[in-house]
Parts: C-alpha cells; sequence; structure tokens
C-alpha cells in the first residue's frame, strides 16, 4: 500500500507574501503531551519533535525576553492537553499517516482545549526502530503533527514541515522549520487567531533545520538527518505587535 499524504490538505490562501492557515490557538501557554512510553524510539523521536519546536520558538525570539511562546511538557498523570497515540482510526488511516482532532471552546472554532493526534502504526512499531528509512520519516511526521497541535494549518510549497505531502526525498533530507512557522506560532501565542498568518512585507521565509535546536546527545532521529547544526546565525525575525507581551518560564523537561 501506498501512503501518499500526511495530512488532510488545508485550503490554499492566496498572497504576496508566504502565508499559513490557522485551525486555533491555546488559551495556556503550556502544553501537556501524553506520548506513549513504548515503542521507545518512537516516544523519544516524538518527544524530540517537541524539543525542536520548543527551541525553535526561544531561539526566535531571542533578544525578547517578555516575549510569549508556547511550551510543550511531556506528562504522564492524566493531565495532558494533546495526547499522541501510535494507532490511527480506520477512517484516518485510509486517507493519511498523521492526523490531528481539534476539540474547540464552546460556540468556538478558534479556541483549543485539547488535542488528539494520530501517527500510523505501519512506522510507529517496535520492529520499525531499526529501519533507518522508517525513523527518518517518523521524524518528519512527528514534527508535522506537532506543527499541527499548535494550531498551524498545510503549506503546500514543498519545503515547509507543514508540507502535508510525502514525496520519497523526505527521508533524506533534514527537516525543516520555517520563520513563517514560528512567527505563526508567536501571534497564536500572543492571543490571535486569525484566519491565515502572512508573513509581513520584505521579510523573506527561512529554513532552519530541526536538528539545530537538539543538543547532539538528544538526537534519537535517524542517522541520514546528520548532527545538530549551529544557530549562531541569527535570521531577522519579525515580530507581531497585536497583542501586549506575556513571559512564560521554559523548563526543559525532556530528558531522552
Amino acid at each position: 500500500m501506498v501512503l501518499a499524504v500526511m495530512v488532510t490538505l488545508a485550503p490554499v490562501h492566496a498572497a504576496t507574501q508566504p502565508s499559513i492557515p490557522i485551525e486555533g490557538r491555546y488559551s495556556v501557554l503550556a502544553i501537556k503531551i501524553y506520548v506513549p512510553l513504548t515503542p521507545k524510539w518512537a516516544h523519544d523521536v516524538v518527544l524530540n519533535a517537541a524539543i525542536a519546536w520548543n527551541e525553535a520558538q526561544l531561539w526566535y525570539l531571542q533578544g525578547n525576553p517578555t516575549a510569549t511562546v508556547y511550551t510543550f511538557a511531556e506528562t504522564d498523570d492524566g493531565s495532558a492537553t494533546s495526547t499522541v497515540s501510535f494507532s490511527m482510526p480506520a477512517a484516518f488511516a485510509v486517507i493519511a499517516v498523521g492526523w490531528t482532532t481539534y476539540h474547540y471552546a464552546p460556540g468556538s472554532r478558534t479556541s483549543i482545549i485539547s488535542t488528539q493526534t494520530y501517527l500510523t502504526p505501519t512506522v510507529f512499531n517496535e520492529v520499525q526502530g531499526n529501519n533507518v528509512t522508517a525513523v527518518a520519516y517518523a521524524s518528519w511526521l512527528a514534527l508535522h503533527e506537532l506543527g499541527r497541535i499548535l494550531g498551524l494549518g498545510s503549506v503546500l510549497d514543498g519545503r515547509d514541515i507543514m508540507e502535508p505531502r510525502y514525496v520519497p526525498q523526505r527521508v533524506s533530507e533534514v527537516p525543516r522549520l520555517s520563520t513563517l512557522d514560528l512567527y505563526a506560532v508567536h501571534v497564536l501565542a500572543q492571543g490571535n487567531a486569525p484566519t491565515f498568518v502572512t508573513l509581513p512585507n520584505g521579510v523573506q521565509d527561512q529554513f532552519t533545520p530541526a536538528t539545530a535546536f537538539l543538543n547532539p546527545h538528544q538526537i534519537v532521529m535517524a542517522p541520514t538527518l546528520g548532527p545538530a547544526q549551529s544557530t549562531t546565525t541569527a535570521i531577522q525575525m519579525p515580530q507581531p505587535t497585536a497583542a501586549p507581551p506575556r513571559s512564560v518560564r521554559f523548563c526543559r523537561t525532556f530528558p531522552v
């Protein structure tokens, strides 16, 4: 069986600057995520994806310590805001290998209360932990679905981690987070929930390898993804100003 897509496709938005559709936003800044402990390799891949999103947001906001970010924090006490499952309901499995379902506040289509994410068991199983190709693909899927958990839709540009379409070269390329991804997440964390987030005029959409946000000893992704890369080359990131800044203390909670 050939799996052709990763998630459902979101509507395409025509704009001069790169744009991304928005599924909604959380009112809380700490997103408690439950990841199945087994298989361990799959747990670690999803956890590393959470670390990458956390660290990428902090990197994006460097020089602005009072700004707002979302933080993934692992939990196993039943208090999860976001639950990950290494299985897929039959209705989703026939069209996707990753799926995130949103639960909104009553009467709202923008205020996310919680999410349920499904990742295909054809990849996230014990046997595939010895399959370099499968582990590389799993890292793509995990990063993509965590982006969905954060409220991001799909970008059909062939480069962004929020690109939902499967292409074979993904297993040999390093997954990359974009300026647009991080800008959009920051807009959401500040309390806004537009239908689309568009980069300001003149801001270039640049791409940074997800491995750049992980220390080498943390990485449990496939060897083909290579070592962590330096983040010393700063990208000029636009800062939204629609809402007053709030602060959040970042705590690393993902020893791998």
